[in-house]
């Protein structure tokens, strides 16, 4: 768990990648608070961006196997 670096992206339905930097712009997450999201990641892959969404990557699936549940106590709910 982290904060934003330069260079992190997700995954995007049908296999695109998107910047962090771009999901945040286009989800109009004010400038200020970008850099105060916590992040869950591998290396530059976000699988989570806290209170937002997962990469399409890593979600649960017919073809799923092992599930990691993690829950961050103390933020907002909006996921």
């Amino acid at each position: 768990m982290r904060y934003r670096e330069t260079g992190d992206y997700m995954t995007l339905a049908g296999g695109g990648r998107k910047t962090l930097k771009s999901y945040l712009i286009d989800s109009k997450v004010p400038k200020e608070e970008r850099g105060k999201i916590p992040l869950v990641t591998e290396g530059s892959h976000v699988l989570w961006v806290i209170g937002y969404r997962i990469s399409e990557y890593y979600k649960i699936t017919d073809d799923t196997h092992t599930v990691i549940q993690m829950q961050l106590d103390g933020g907002k709910v909006n996921g």
